[in-house]
């Protein structure tokens, strides 16, 4: 069963925003440091924004994939592909994930 925040519509969403919003900050620093040729810097801010997007973003997917989204479809089967396209969403995301760490250990 989902914990009672997925479930809240505004806990949800500022869940949600509040995943955006540090991914955005984060995104935005790693670029800034490219800019400036800061590639090492660079280096390790993008190591902090994979660490965010697995301790934050897929973490709260996960979450959302071990129960809710159930819930969700068991309640409204109309949401059945709304569902299916936010966990493709979500595995996209992994995929990218790992592709990163991957080029990131040669």
């Amino acid at each position: 069963m989902a914990g009672p925040s997925l479930r809240q519509l505004h806990a949800h969403h500022a869940i949600h925003q509040g995943g955006l919003t540090g991914a955005i900050a984060l995104t935005e620093k790693m670029e800034e440091l490219m800019r400036e040729k800061a590639f090492e810097e660079a280096r390790q801010e993008a190591g902090q924004l994979i660490e965010y997007w697995e301790t934050r973003i897929l973490s709260h997917a996960d979450a959302e994939e071990e129960g809710f989204y159930q819930e969700i479809v068991e309640k409204n089967p109309n949401l059945r592909d709304a569902v299916v396209k936010l966990i493709h969403e979500h595995d996209l995301l992994r995929i990218i994930v790992k592709n990163v760490l991957f080029v990131e250990a040669l």
